[in-house]
C-alpha cells in the first residue's frame, strides 16, 4: 500500500557517520484533501507537498506524457503517460483515425488530441516533489484525484487468464504495456459516474472530449520482459525436460520486439500482480508456462486438489522429492509419501527416515529429474511458503472430488482415505488434508479387527481408509485468549472398520421377533441378563485394552484394569446395538487372594495382568458381573475370581433342584434378602485401621468386619468367606456387621448333618513311585559340581522305572561323609568349583556310594520324576517352592556361597534350599567388630550357617541391582535370572534354652537401640552429615546413626581435622564405584581456600592435605566396623546418638553417658569448627554445648578469608566470655545445643591473665600505655594494653610541635604513652594526648620505656633467634596444640609490648564500652605483615603499602562483622567532639583534608581510567556500560554485568542486561550468545517461576541451537538435584528431581534422533542410582535411533556402568559390543582402560590374552598386522605400569610367538 507522507524535520547532524534519519507524518484523507494551490498564492518549492490539487498549464506535448506549468509559469512539472487517466484503447480504426488527425505520425500519442485548446488547462493533484531538479509530478488518474480513502482496485482478479490482449507500448529492454479487450473487463470499483463527477468538480470538462472518454475506460497490464516468452531449453520429444527446465534466460531484445511489436495480439496473458495501487496498471506474464502453470503462489494451493504433470526439481538427500508447481512455486514431497505402504527400514518413527536400497531405485527412475508426475496437496502454509505434496496412488485415487479439509464439512460415517501419522500403545493417528486428523483407538482396533499389538500391524506412513464415527467441539479449558480458534477445538473419532452391518431390513424383523421369542422358550444357557450375578461363558471375553495403576501425587492410588467386550449375542436383544457390550476387569479381580505379594500401594498388579491378559485375547476363563453402575459413560464391572464364580453355580443349582440348606453361601446383593447368621462370600475392598476390613459383594453391597473381631487381619483384595454377624435393613443398602470364618467350620457344620454311613476315605497311595519321606536306600555318585551332586539310586525298594528318575542332592541337603584322600586330580577339581574345606562335597569323589539317602521332594515332568534327596539328618533339611512360605522368624540352615565385600552390600550370600537364595548383611552376622572387618577370614565359603528369616522380599528388585548377577542358582553358572531372595540374620537365631523355649517368639527384625546399649555400626562417609560435622554410622535394621565430631575421642586426646574435609562432595566417590580402597583426601588449614557464606557443608573438594589424610582415613575409613555408645534418641528421623570415647564403651560406666560439663566464663577450652560465616565462626565445645566466635576475635591479626582458615572440623582453643543456656538449635548446627557460649580466639586473650580494663576502668587525666592500631590524616588511633579501650589522639594533640604528616611519626604497632584528655560515656569515645610535654615529670623516660621495649623482646627470642609468638602461626594446623602448650609453660606470665608488637586487630566486643573500629585491622596486618607476621600473609589480593593513601585504607578496614559498626566518618566525628574547644584553624583543616582525599580518590580513579586498570574490575553502572561498549560481543562481560545487578538483588534489571545483550551480540558469536542465554537460564532457575523459565527456554531455541539449549538446561537441573540432596531437604530433592526428570524426557522426545541427549539422560539417571530407569531408558533410545549410533551410544553407557553402576554390567555390554563388531579395536582398546582404572589388572590381561590366543578362547578377532602390534605396545605398557618382571616378559614371548606364526 502506498500512503503519501509528509518530511516533517531530519535529525542527521554528520551524514557521514550517522545514518539520515526522516521524521514522517502520516496526514489524513480529509485533510490531504484540502490542501489545494490558488492561482493567486505564490508558495516556495518546499513547501509544496504531495496531495495538493493545483492548477496546471500545458506547455507541451512528450512522447511518454505532458509537461505542464503553474504558479504562473514560475514552477515546471509533468503529468506522465500513465497518470494522465487513461489510455489508448484496442480498436485500429481508432488508432488510424488519430495518425491521420494529425499526431506526428505515432498512434500511441493520443494525448496530443485530447490536451489541447480548452483542455490545456485543468486542475491535477501532485503526487512527488523532486527539490533537486525543481520538478513537480502530477497525476489525472480518478481515484488519486478524489482522494477520498477508496484505492484503485483492479477489475480482474490475480491468475485470471485474458485473451486478445494489444500491445499499445513498447519499452525496448524492458517490457510492453498491453491494453485489454473491453469484453474480458468487469466493472470497476471506481464508476463512470464517479468520475464523471470529480472532473466536474475539479472544472476539468476533459470528459467531454470523446477520445479522454474512451481512452479512461481502458484498463491495462504490464508484461515484462522476463515473463514475455518461454526461452529455457527445448523439451525432448516425449514431453521431459532436461535438468535446467526451472532455469529461465533472457528473452533477447530482437526476439521480443519481433513479438511485441505496437497493436500486435497477445494471445492470451495472466494477471500476477494488482498492488500497483498508485498507477492502477497490473503485472502480468505471456509466457506460455505461466499461463499453463498450475498455481502462481502457495495462496492458490488448495489442500485436497490434484495437481498432474508436475515436474521433478530435486531429488533431496532425506529421501524426498522437491517439484515445481509453477511460476517458481516449489513443494515437497516427503519420503514417506512416495509409496502407498511404508515397508520395514523404509523410514523412521518420525516418518522421514532414509528409504531402503529396493526404493532408492524405484524412486531414482520414477522420480528422475524433469519427469512429469501427479501429486496431491496435503498442507500449505502461504506465509512461510512451505507446502507438503503426497504422490501415495491410494490417495490420489481416492477422494478426489469431495477430500476432508475441514473439521466442520465432516460427516457422520463417511469414509476417507489417509494416511498414518503417528502410532503409540493408546492407538493410531490418521491424517487427511491441511492438518485434520483423527484417532482409532486401540480399544475399537481389538474390538472390530482383532489387531492385538498396534505397531505390529501398522506403521508409520501406511494409506488407510477409515469411517468417520463423530466429530465433536469441545472448549479447550486451557486456552486463554477469547478467539473462537483458541477457544474450541474438534475431536474427531475414526474407525478402520469400513463395512458396516446393513440394518435389518422389515421384511426380516418378524423373523428375528420369532427367533427371539424360541430362544427365549428354549432358556438358552448362553443368553443371561446384563445384571449382577450374571455367568460370562468362557471365551466369551475378549481383552481390548489394559489400563495401568496410578499413584497420584496426593497419595490416592487407582488400581489399574482392562476393558473387554462380550458379543451381544449373548445378551438379550435390546442390549449391544452396536454388536458387543464393553465391560471393565479390574485387576484386582483376576485372582482370589494374592498372598503377601503385594506392597503398598500394589503397583504388582500391573505384571500380574501383563502375564495373564493379553490384547486381542479371549479369556479362558469364565466370568461373573460383578456389578452395573448407572450412568451412560460408566462401564460395568466383572470378576474372574474362581470362589465367587463357583459361588453363584452352587446357589444356582441349589434353586434348580428347590432343595434349601442353611449351609448354602451366596454372594448379596442389594436387593438379596438377608438374615442373621448366614454365610455369605465376598472380598476385602480396603483395610482401614480405625475401623477394619471393608467387604465389597455384588452391586456395590459392602459389609464390614469390625477390628474387634478380626483375630487376624485378610490380605487386601482377598476372596474370604464371612457370617453375618449383625444386621441393619432400615437403611438402603443394608449395614452389615461380619465376622470372617473359614471353610474348616462350615464343612464340620456339614458333616454333623450327614449320614454317618458314609466313611471317610483316606488318600491313596501311587505305587511304583517314590514318595517324599521315604528312605530310598544308597545312592552313587556320578557327578559333582558346587551346587549339587547327580546320584544314581542302587536300590529299587518302591518297584519305581529307574531309567525315568533323574535323582540329585543340593549342597544345602547333603551331609560330610568320612574322611578320603584326594588326588591332585580331585584337588584341583575342587578348586576350580571353589569346594573348599568347609564345602559339604569336599570329600565326596565321583563314584561314592552315600548310605541312607532319603527323599525330600518330587516333580514329576514329562513322564519323568525328578526327585531331590538328602543324607543330612541334622538339622533337618527344608525344601520350599517358594520363599513366601517361609515366614519371618523360621530358623533355617544354609550354605555360604560367596562374600560380598563391597561397601554398598557387605555381607554373605547363601543358599537355603533349591532354588531360594538369601543374603546375610554383615550387622546381622556377629557383634565383633574385628570379625566383620575381616569376613572373608572368619566365613568361607560352602561353610554351613545356622540363620533366621527377617523378611521376605517379592523380588530381588528391593535388593541392590549390583549384585543380581551375584545370586547363585542351582546349576553355579553366570547367568542373570530373577531369583527370589531372603534377608536373613544369624544373631536373631533362639538361645538354646529349654526352660523358655517353647515360650520364647523368634523375633524377625532388629529392635531400635535404647540409650546405654553397646551397638556395632558401619561408618557410612556417603551418608549426608547431621548436624556437621559429625560421623555418620548405619547399624542393624537399617537404623542410621550420628555420632558427634566431639564424640570420637576423648577430650584429652581430640586431633585436628579428624574427619578430614568434612561437607566434601561425596557424589565423586560414588560415580567412581565407591571403592573401599579409595582413601579419602583431608584438608589443612593452610590449604583451605574456600568461603562457605551461606551453608555449613559447602566446601571445595580440590584442596589436599598429605599431612593428616591417612591419619584421618586410617581411624574413620568407609565401611569400617566399630564398636560405639548409644546415647539417646537423635533428632533426625529414625536415627540414634552414638559415642566412640574409649571412656564411654568401657563396661561399668553407665553413669558416663551424660554430657560434657558446660564451661564457665574465663576458662580457656578446645572446640570443633561447625562453619564459618560472615557472621562469624561457629564452634561445638561438645555434644550439647555450642558457641560462637565473631571474625574480629578470631585473631589478633587480619584474615582475609576467615572460611578457608577455619574449615569446618579444625580444631580451636579459645576462652569463654559468657555462657547462656538455650533450648533453641544453633543457626548452623541441627542439633539442638543445651547451651550458648562466647567466646575469644585471640592469642592475647589467651595469654593475658587476670581481668581485662574495660571503658568503665578508665580516667580521665590517668597516663596509660598503649598501641597504634590506625594513622589517618587527622589523628592517631591508639588501643589501651591489656583492654579492648581505643581512642582517637588528634593531630594537634600527636606532638608539641606542628606535625606535617603524621604517615611520618607514627606507624601501626607502636608501642605508645597516652594521657586521657576527654571522655563521652554516653558516646564512648574517648580522646587521647601523645604529647611528649605531658610526661615530663613521669618516672620512666622514653629512652627507659624504649629499651623494656627492646628488653622484653629480646627475652621473647629463643636460642635460634626465632620468635615463638611469630612462628605459632593461626593457620597452622597444630596451632591449637602449640598454643595450649604455651598457655601451660607461661600462662602466667604478663604481656606488655609483646602484645603490641603482635599486631592485634582486635576491637571492642559487645560487652567493652569502648570504641569499636574496624578500620584499625587493616593498619596492624600492615604493620605485621612487614615486621613479625607470617610469610603467607604478606600477599593475599590487598594493597598494604597504600599507607600514603587514606581513602584506600578506609576501604580496607571495613569489617563484615556486623558488631563492628564505626567508619572513617564516624572517626572525623570523635575528632570534632574530641576539639569542640579547639580553634577554628583546625576546622579549616580538617575541610582542607577532607578535599585532599576527595582529590586523591579522584586522581586515583582517572588515572585507573587511563592505564586501563578500571576496566579490569568495574565498579559501577559507568563502568559496566564503557566495558559493553567497546566489548559488545564478549559474554563474559555480560554475565559479569548481570551478576552484578544480582548483587544488588535487582533480578528485573539482570533481565534486562541479557535481553540487552541479544541486541547486541552479532548473529555470528552463536558461542556468545549461547553463554548469556546460559547464564539467563540459570538465573530464571534461581530466580524465576516455572513458566518463566520455561518461557525463556522457549525464547533460547528460537534463537540458538535448540538441543544445546536443552543440554544447558538439563545440565542445570541436574545441578539442582545435587545442590537439593545436599541440603537434605526432601520436599526441595522431590521438587528438582521432577522438574529435572521433566525436562530430560522431553529434551529425549523433542530430540530423539541425538544419542548426545540419551548419552546425558544415562548419565543423570546413574548418578542418582537409578540403574533400572536407566536400563530402561537404554532400550527406548536403541529404538529411536538409527543403526550406526547404536555402537557409540552402547559403548558410552558401558563406561558409564564401569564409573556409576556395576563394573559387571559395563563388561557384558563390551563383551556384546566386541563379539558384534570384532573389527573394532578402539572398543577393546576402552574396555581394558576401564578395567585397567577400575583396578582388575586380571580382567584386562584376560581381554589381551583372549585377542593372542583366540582359538582357547573362542574369541574371533579380525585386527591386521598394524593394529595387533598397537595391542602388544599397550600392553607391555600395562605391565610396566602394573605388572612385574615376570608378566613384561610373558608379552615380549606372546609377540616373538605371534610374529613367528604369521611370518613362519
Amino acid at each position: 500500500t502506498v500512503l503519501p507522507s509528509n518530511i516533517l524535520s531530519s535529525s542527521s547532524k554528520d551524514a557521514a557517520s550517522l545514518p539520515t534519519i526522516l521524521q514522517l507524518a502520516l496526514p489524513s484523507y480529509s485533510t490531504l484533501a484540502s490542501l489545494r494551490t490558488l492561482p493567486s498564492m505564490m508558495p516556495s518549492l518546499s513547501s509544496l507537498q504531495p496531495g495538493m490539487l493545483t492548477e496546471v498549464q500545458v506547455e507541451a506535448h512528450a512522447r511518454n506524457g505532458i509537461c505542464i506549468a503553474f504558479n504562473r509559469g514560475v514552477y515546471r512539472g509533468s503529468v506522465d503517460e500513465d497518470h494522465l487517466g487513461g489510455h489508448r484503447g484496442v480498436d485500429t480504426k481508432g488508432s488510424k483515425k488519430l495518425e491521420k488527425d494529425g499526431n506526428g505520425g505515432d498512434p500511441t500519442m493520443w494525448w496530443k488530441s485530447v490536451f489541447k485548446g480548452k483542455h490545456a488547462k485543468f486542475t491535477a493533484r501532485i503526487i512527488a516533489v523532486d527539490t533537486t531538479t525543481k520538478i513537480v509530478r502530477f497525476s489525472l488518474n480518478p481515484h488519486i484525484l478524489a482522494l477520498n480513502g477508496e484505492y484503485a482496485r483492479f477489475p480482474h482478479a490475480i491468475g485470471t487468464i485474458i485473451k486478445n490482449a494489444q500491445v499499445i507500448r513498447v519499452d525496448p529492454g524492458i517490457g510492453a504495456l498491453l491494453a485489454l479487450p473491453p469484453s474480458e473487463m468487469s466493472a470497476s470499483s471506481t464508476t463512470e459516474e464517479q468520475i464523471v463527477k470529480i472532473d466536474k468538480e475539479l472544472s476539468n470538462n476533459l470528459h467531454s472530449s470523446i477520445e479522454y472518454r474512451a481512452a479512461s475506460k481502458v484498463s491495462t497490464a504490464y508484461v515484462h520482459i522476463s515473463k514475455s516468452m518461454d526461452n529455457s531449453s527445448k523439451s525432448n520429444k516425449k514431453g521431459k525436460q532436461n535438468k535446467s527446465t526451472n532455469t529461465k534466460q533472457r528473452t533477447p531484445d530482437a526476439l521480443f520486439a519481433r513479438h511485441f511489436s505496437i497493436n500486435t495480439r497477445i494471445s492470451s496473458l495472466r494477471i500476477l500482480s494488482t498492488s500497483n495501487l498508485l498507477d492502477n496498471i497490473a503485472s502480468c506474464a505471456t509466457a506460455k508456462s505461466i499461463v499453463d502453470a498450475h498455481v502462481l503462489t502457495h495462496a492458490d494451493i488448495v489442500p485436497g486438489t490434484i495437481y498432474k504433470d508436475v515436474p521433478v526439481l530435486q531429488l533431496l538427500e532425506s529421501g524426498g522429492v522437491l517439484v515445481d508447481l509453477g511460476v517458481g512455486t516449489k513443494g515437497i514431497v516427503p519420503a514417506m509419501h512416495l509409496f502407498d505402504k511404508a515397508s520395514h527400514g523404509s523410514v523412521d518413527s518420525s516418518g522421514d527416515g532414509a528409504l531402503s536400497g529396493y526404493r532408492q531405485k524405484i524412486r531414482s527412475a520414477k522420480y528422475k529429474i524433469g519427469n512429469l508426475v501427479t501429486v496431491r496437496c496435503l498442507t500449505v502454509d502461504a506465509a512461510t511458503r512451505q507446502c507438503v505434496l503426497t504422490a501415495k496412488k491410494t490417495l490420489l485415487a481416492n477422494n478426489a472430488e469431495d477430500p476432508i479439509v475441514d473439521y466442520p464439512s465432516i460427516k457422520p460415517g463417511q469414509l476417507a482415505a489417509g494416511f498414518i501419522s503417528k502410532l503409540d500403545d493408546t492407538g493410531l493417528t490418521v491424517t487427511f488434508y491441511n492438518n485434520v486428523h483423527g484417532r482409532v483407538t486401540s480399544r475399537s482396533l481389538a474390538a472390530e479387527l482383532g489387531v492385538e499389538d498396534v505397531k505390529l500391524n501398522y506403521s508409520v506412513g501406511d494409506v488407510v481408509v477409515a469411517r468417520v464415527v463423530g466429530c465433536e467441539r469441545r472448549r479447550n479449558r486451557h486456552a486463554i485468549y477469547n478467539d473462537e480458534e483458541r477457544m474450541y477445538y474438534y475431536q474427531l473419532n475414526l474407525s478402520l472398520k469400513t463395512v458396516v452391518e446393513e440394518k435389518v431390513q422389515e421384511e426380516e424383523k418378524s423373523d428375528m421377533k420369532k427367533s427371539e421369542e424360541k430362544d427365549k422358550a428354549s432358556n438358552d444357557s448362553s443368553v443371561v441378563p446384563l445384571a449382577a450375578g450374571s455367568l460370562l461363558m468362557p471365551k466369551s471375553m475378549k481383552v481390548l485394552q489394559l489400563v495401568n495403576c496410578l499413584h497420584r501425587d496426593d497419595g490416592v492410588f487407582l488400581p489399574g484394569y482392562a476393558v473387554v467386550s462380550v458379543k451381544s449375542k449373548f445378551f438379550p436383544s435390546n442390549i449391544g446395538k452396536r454388536g458387543s457390550v464393553e465391560f471393565k476387569l479390574p485387576y484386582e479381580q483376576l485372582l482370589d487372594s494374592h498372598g503377601e505379594n503385594l506392597s503398598n500401594p500394589p503397583m504388582e498388579l500391573d505384571e500380574i495382568a501383563k502375564n495373564t491378559l493379553t490384547v486381542g485375547k479371549r479369556i479362558d476363563a469364565e466370568g461373573l458381573i460383578l456389578a452395573v453402575p448407572n450412568g451412560v459413560d460408566v462401564l460395568p464391572i466383572v470378576t474372574l475370581r474362581p470362589s465367587l464364580i463357583d459361588t453363584i453355580k452352587k446357589k444356582k443349582d441349589l434353586s434348580n433342584s428347590s432343595s434349601s440348606d442353611e449351609f448354602s453361601i451366596i454372594c448379596p446383593s442389594p436387593k438379596s434378602t438377608l438374615f442373621m447368621g448366614e454365610y455369605v462370600r465376598g472380598y476385602v475392598t480396603r483395610i482401614d485401621k480405625r475401623f477394619g476390613a471393608f467387604v465389597r459383594f455384588l452391586d456395590g453391597l459392602t459389609g464390614l468386619i469390625p477390628k474387634s473381631k478380626m483375630k487376624d487381619t485378610p490380605g487386601l483384595y482377598e476372596t474370604i468367606l464371612c457370617k453375618v454377624s449383625a444386621l441393619d435393613i432400615t437403611s438402603s443398602p443394608p449395614k452389615i456387621l461380619l465376622k470372617k470364618v473359614s471353610e474348616s467350620e462350615v464343612e464340620k457344620k456339614k458333616k454333623k448333618r450327614e449320614d454317618k454311613s458314609k466313611g471317610v476315605h483316606g488318600g491313596r497311595r501311587g505305587l511304583g513311585q517314590i514318595q517324599v519321606g521315604q528312605v530310598v536306600g544308597d545312592v552313587k555318585v556320578a557327578d559333582i559340581n558346587f551346587a549339587r551332586a547327580k546320584v544314581f539310586l542302587l536300590e529299587n525298594n518302591h518297584d519305581a522305572d529307574l531309567s525315568k528318575i533323574r535323582a540329585r542332592i543340593h549342597v544345602t541337603m547333603a551331609d560330610t561323609v568320612g574322611k578320603s584322600k584326594l588326588s591332585k586330580k580331585e584337588k584341583q577339581f575342587k578348586e576350580e568349583h571353589k569346594i573348599g574345606k568347609s564345602h559339604p562335597f569336599y570329600n565326596w569323589k565321583v563314584g561314592d556310594v552315600i548310605p541312607g539317602v532319603r527323599c525330600v521332594a518330587v516333580d514329576n515332568r514329562d513322564g519323568v520324576s525328578y526327585v531331590e534327596l538328602a543324607n543330612l539328618s541334622d538339622p533337618v533339611p527344608c525344601v520350599v517352592s517358594d520363599p513366601t512360605h517361609l515366614p519371618p522368624g523360621s530358623v533355617l540352615s544354609a550354605i555360604v556361597t560367596s562374600v560380598s565385600s563391597t561397601i554398598s552390600h557387605h555381607g554373605l550370600w547363601v543358599q537355603v534350599c533349591p532354588g531360594i537364595s538369601g543374603f546375610i548383611p554383615a550387622l546381622e552376622l556377629s557383634t565383633d567388630p574385628d570379625v566383620l572387618n575381616d569376613l572373608s577370614s572368619n566365613y568361607k565359603v560352602g561353610a554351613r550357617i545356622t540363620c533366621t528369616v527377617m523378611e521376605t522380599v517379592v523380588s530381588n528388585k528391593k535388593l541392590p541391582l549390583l549384585h543380581r548377577n551375584r545370586i547363585q542358582t542351582d546349576d553355579h553358572d553366570n547367568a542373570a535370572k530373577d531369583h527370589l531372595a531372603l534377608t536373613l540374620s544369624t544373631l536373631l537365631v533362639p538361645r538354646d534354652d529349654s526352660t523358655n523355649q517353647n515360650k520364647q517368639q523368634p523375633a524377625f527384625k532388629p529392635i531400635k537401640p535404647h540409650r546405654g546399649d553397646l551397638v556395632v555400626g558401619r561408618i557410612n562417609t556417603k551418608s549426608r552429615m547431621m548436624g556437621s560435622p559429625s560421623l555418620m554410622l548405619t547399624l542393624r535394621g537399617d537404623f542410621a546413626g550420628r555420632c558427634c565430631i566431639t564424640e570420637l575421642t576423648d577430650v584429652n586426646t581430640w586431633e585436628n581435622m579428624p574427619l578430614g574435609k568434612v561437607g566434601a562432595d561425596l557424589s565423586t566417590k560414588t560415580q567412581n564405584g565407591g571403592d573401599s580402597n579409595q582413601q579419602e583426601r583431608v584438608v589443612s588449614d593452610s590449604d583451605a581456600d574456600h568461603n562457605c557464606e551461606n551453608e555449613e557443608d559447602d566446601v571445595s573438594d580440590n584442596e589436599k592435605d598429605t599431612n593428616s589424610s591417612g591419619d584421618a582415613q586410617n581411624d574413620f575409613p568407609d565401611g569400617k566396623y566399630v564398636k560405639c555408645r548409644v546415647l539417646g534418641n537423635a533428632k533426625f528421623k529414625a536415627g540414634v546418638e552414638l559415642s566412640l570415647r574409649d571412656s564411654r564403651l568401657e563396661e561399668g560406666n553407665g553413669t558416663r553417658l551424660d554430657d560434657d560439663k558446660v564451661p564457665n566464663a574465663g576458662e580457656v577450652v578446645h572446640a570443633y569448627v561447625i562453619c564459618t560465616t560472615k557472621k562469624g565462626c561457629f564452634v561445638r565445645l561438645s555434644r550439647g554445648v555450642e558457641g560462637r566466635v565473631i571474625l574480629k576475635e578470631l585473631s589478633d591479626e587480619f584474615i582475609p578469608t576467615p572460611s578457608a582458615m577455619f574449615p569446618p572440623g579444625r580444631l580451636i582453643v579459645g576462652k569463654v566470655k559468657n555462657v547462656k543456656q538455650s533450648n533453641n538449635s544453633g543457626k548452623k548446627s541441627n542439633q539442638s545445643a543445651s547451651a550458648m557460649v562466647d567466646m575469644d580466639m585471640r592469642e592475647s586473650v589467651l595469654l593475658t591473665s587476670g581481668d581485662r580494663l574495660s571503658i568503665d576502668d578508665i580516667k580521665k587525666n590517668s597516663k596509660y600505655t598503649g598501641v597504634v592500631t590506625r594513622v589517618e590524616s587527622y589523628g592517631v588511633f591508639v588501643r589501651i594494653d591489656n583492654s579492648d579501650v581505643s581512642g582517637l589522639a588528634h593531630v594537634s594533640e600527636c606532638s608539641d610541635t606542628f606535625v606535617k604528616d603524621l604517615y611520618s611519626l607514627y606507624n601501626p604497632g607502636d608501642p605508645v604513652k597516652v594521657i586521657v584528655i576527654s571522655m563521652d560515656k554516653d558516646q564512648r569515645r574517648i580522646g587521647f594526648s601523645l604529647k611528649a610535654s605531658n610526661f615530663v615529670d613521669d618516672d620512666d623516660s622514653d629512652d627507659e620505656s624504649t629499651s623494656r621495649g627492646s628488653e622484653s623482646s629480646s627475652h621473647a627470642m629463643d636460642e635460634d633467634g626465632s620468635d615463638d609468638d611469630a612462628s605459632m602461626d593461626s593457620e597452622d594446623e597444630d596451632f591449637a596444640t602449640k598454643l595450649a602448650k604455651k598457655l601451660e609453660d607461661g600462662g602466667d606470665m604478663e604481656v606488655d609490648d609483646e602484645e603490641s608488637t603482635a599486631g592485634s586487630t582486635s576491637e571492642s566486643d559487645s560487652d567493652s564500652g569502648s570504641e569499636s573500629d574496624s578500620s584499625a585491622r587493616s593498619d596492624d596486618d600492615e604493620s605485621n605483615g612487614k615486621e613479625e607476621g607470617p610469610q603467607g600473609m604478606k600477599d593475599v589480593g590487598f594493597d598494604w603499602g597504600g599507607a600514603s593513601k587514606p581513602t584506600q585504607k578506609s576501604k580496607l578496614a571495613e569489617s563484615s562483622d556486623d558488631e563492628s559498626s564505626s567508619s572513617s566518618e564516624s572517626s572525623e566525628d570523635e575528632s570534632d567532639d574530641a576539639d569542640s574547644g579547639f580553634k577554628s584553624s583546625h576546622r579549616a583543616r580538617k575541610k582542607a583534608a577532607a578535599k585532599r582525599r576527595e582529590e586523591e580518590e579522584t586522581s586515583r580513579r582517572e588515572a585507573a581510567l587511563a592505564d586501563g586498570t578500571a576496566d579490569e574490575t568495574p565498579e559501577t553502572l559507568a563502568d559496566f556500560e564503557r566495558l559493553v561498549a567497546s566489548s559488545p560481543n564478549s559474554s563474559e562481560t555480560w554475565i559479569k554485568y548481570m551478576a552484578f545487578h544480582l548483587s544488588l538483588a535487582d533480578i528485573d534489571s539482570a533481565r534486562n542486561v541479557a535481553n540487552r545483550a541479544f541486541e547486541r551480540i552479532e548473529f555470528r558469536q552463536e558461542g556468545e550468545k549461547l553463554n548469556v542465554w546460559t547464564a539467563l537460564l540459570t538465573l530464571e532457575l534461581k530466580y524465576g517461576t516455572d513458566k518463566s523459565l520455561h518461557g525463556t527456554v522457549d525464547r533460547a531455541c528460537q534463537q540458538n541451537n535448540p538441543k544445546q539449549v536443552y543440554l544447558r538446561v538439563c545440565e542445570l537441573l541436574d545441578k539442582e538435584v545435587d545442590a537439593a540432596a545436599s541440603a537434605s531437604a526432601s520436599t526441595d530433592i522431590t521438587t528438582a528431581t521432577t522438574r529435572a526428570d521433566e525436562m530430560f524426557s522431553k529434551m529425549c522426545k523433542k530430540f530423539k534422533s541425538k544419542k548426545s541427549v540419551w548419552i546425558a539422560h544415562f548419565e543423570y539417571l546413574l548418578k542418582g542410582s537409578r540403574h533400572e530407569e536407566a536400563h530402561a531408558l537404554l532400550k527406548r533410545s536403541l529404538q529411536s535411533l538409527p543403526t550406526y549410533k547404536h555402537v557409540e551410544v552402547m559403548n558410552k553407557f558401558a563406561q558409564m556402568e564401569f564409573e556409576l553402576g556395576s563394573p559387571e554390567r559395563g563388561r557384558t555390554i563390551f563383551n556384546a559390543l566386541l563379539e558384534k563388531h570384532p573389527k573394532r579395536m578402539d572398543l577393546l582398546f576402552v574396555n581394558i582402560d576401564k578395567e585397567v582404572k577400575n583396578g582388575d589388572i586380571s580382567k584386562a590381561r584376560a581381554l589381551f590374552d583372549s585377542v593372542v590366543n583366540q582359538v582357547s578362547h573362542g574369541r574371533k578377532f579380525k585386527f591386521s598386522d598394524k593394529q595387533m602390534k598397537s595391542l602388544f605396545k599397550k600392553w607391555y605398557r600395562m605391565e610396566e605400569d602394573h605388572g612385574d618382571e615376570e608378566s613384561q616378559e610373558r608379552v615380549k614371548e606372546e609377540a616373538r610367538a605371534f610374529v613367528s606364526k604369521t611370518n613362519p
